[in-house]
């Protein structure tokens, strides 16, 4: 019965003022269409896949309730589970919808996922979309700065947030919104109470993402706010050529598109349609009334319950039903130059703490200097000092070896020339003949060699 947008949908000035301008006295909203938007499975279905149809709904309902209840003491919130209605012969898809924000964060991560269940393996085809209820908005993001590191940043200090991504204006030009996607309930509830976020020492300002409103079409007459059983059209409405029939099984279709609502060549539930537009326009403007008319409310709401021990969170509570249509506001030039200086004046407030950050970063590049050139004085006094020791060491060695030079010189060579030709003289006989003729001839050339090496240590000196 319901149609989703595809837009954003924020309670920021910026945004409300790029909204279409409609008027509440030509489209009424009905009660239908709030509870609607706000009521239809908030949170995207997580499917599971099997490739038998043993397991029914209830089994798994009951399973992950038990299991995450036994093992980690979590209390698990399931809206719904069914089978879908897209299984083929082969797989079997299930689709569990979660309560709340906390039931369905802890189960994002799939390792809090039983193994089985009633014995049958499954597995994840997808993994389920970031919701808006685990979503926060970051305003007045410069354009000029390095995405990416402003990116690694905000990770690095909150492991929580999975994406980070700039937002587009209907132009695809970048603007200065960026959304954070998270993946801990607790985490958003944190930032969400402090409204302000600190990134490379720049404090931005944050706001909460509001879920895109469904659209009520009704699936018989294809009019907008109400559903099929409050129909009170007899005949049923082709959505692609626009005729009546009785019955629209046995209605031959044109197949030329024609809308109901404008005349357009759409289809009548169609969001290109521009009354469904301006429906779906007033609608945000409603949800958006109903929730900045009850922030002081909730805001005194949540103080009275932080002091008896409650904690509040924001995702889990639908807001209540506004007036149709917001009071006219007489003064609104002076508040849009009142914003324009704000916005000039939080310009130059980033621009200061940009300067500030870069100063802070060359004032330690200066202290990191300054430590760095004391370690190299350090180490050319070391490299000096060993310097010294070395020619020390190398002094001493050379007396040992000049002394260990002449003790050869002066004392051994001339006692082994004495010892040689003393066994010289003992191989011959008493006629002067020679008893040894190889021991004569060693003994000779160990007389050349201790010669030549007095004569190298004399030409060296």
């Amino acid at each position: 019965h319901g149609l989703q947008d595809i837009q954003p949908v924020s309670n920021d000035p910026e945004v409300q003022g790029a909204l279409p301008a409609s008027h509440p006295e030509q489209i009424s909203i009905t009660t239908e269409s709030t509870r609607y938007a706000q009521t239809r499975y908030p949170f995207p279905p997580f499917i599971i896949r099997f490739n038998s149809g043993k397991v029914t709904s209830n089994k798994i309902k009951e399973g992950l309730i038990a299991y995450c209840n036994q093992k980690y003491q979590m209390e698990i919130n399931i809206l719904n589970c069914r089978l879908s209605n897209r299984s083929s012969n082969n797989d079997y898809d299930f689709l569990v919808f979660l309560k709340d924000a906390s039931s369905f964060s802890f189960l994002l991560d799939q390792n809090h996922w039983p193994s089985t269940f009633s014995n049958e393996d499954y597995t994840f085809p997808y993994s389920p979309s970031i919701p808006p209820q685990l979503s926060l908005l970051i305003k007045n993001v410069d354009l000029r700065l390095d995405f990416n590191e402003f990116c690694q940043e905000i990770k690095t200090r909150y492991p929580q947030i999975k994406n980070v991504i700039r937002l587009k204006n209907k132009f695809n030009n970048d603007i200065k919104l960026v959304k954070l996607e998270l993946t801990s309930s607790s985490v958003r509830e944190e930032l969400l109470l402090k409204r302000k976020i600190t990134v490379d020492y720049i404090v931005y300002d944050i706001d909460e993402y509001l879920a895109p409103a469904n659209i009520l079409i009704c699936s018989k007459c294809m009019g907008l706010g109400h559903f099929m059983k409050q129909c009170t059209q007899v005949k049923s409405t082709c959505r692609t050529c626009g005729d009546c029939a009785d019955d629209l099984k046995l209605h031959v279709c044109s197949k030329i598109e024609k809308c109901i609502h404008c005349g357009q060549n759409h289809k009548s539930n169609s969001l290109k349609c521009q009354v469904v537009k301006s429906f779906r326009s007033e609608l945000t403007r409603k949800l958006l009334s109903s929730i900045n008319c009850s922030t002081s409310s909730t805001t005194n709401n949540i103080n009275n319950m932080s002091n008896s021990g409650f904690k509040y969170f924001s995702s889990e509570f639908p807001s209540m039903p506004t007036p149709q249509y917001l009071p006219t506001n007489h003064n609104n030039t002076m508040l849009t130059k009142l914003d324009d200086l704000l916005g000039k004046i939080t310009e130059v407030n980033n621009h200061l703490s940009n300067l500030e950050s870069k100063y802070n970063k060359f004032e330690q590049f200066k202290t990191e200097k300054q430590e760095s050139d004391l370690i190299v004085k350090e180490n050319l006094n070391l490299f000096s000092k060993q310097s010294i020791e070395f020619k020390k060491d190398l002094v001493h060695h050379s007396l040992l070896i000049e002394r260990h030079d002449n003790l050869f010189i002066k004392l051994i060579i001339p006692m082994f020339e004495d010892l040689f030709g003393l066994i010289a003289s003992q191989n011959q006989d008493k006629k002067g003949n020679i008893l040894d003729i190889d021991l004569k001839l060693k003994l000779e050339r160990y007389l050349i060699q201790m010669k030549k090496a007095k004569e190298s240590k004399y030409s060296t000196n």
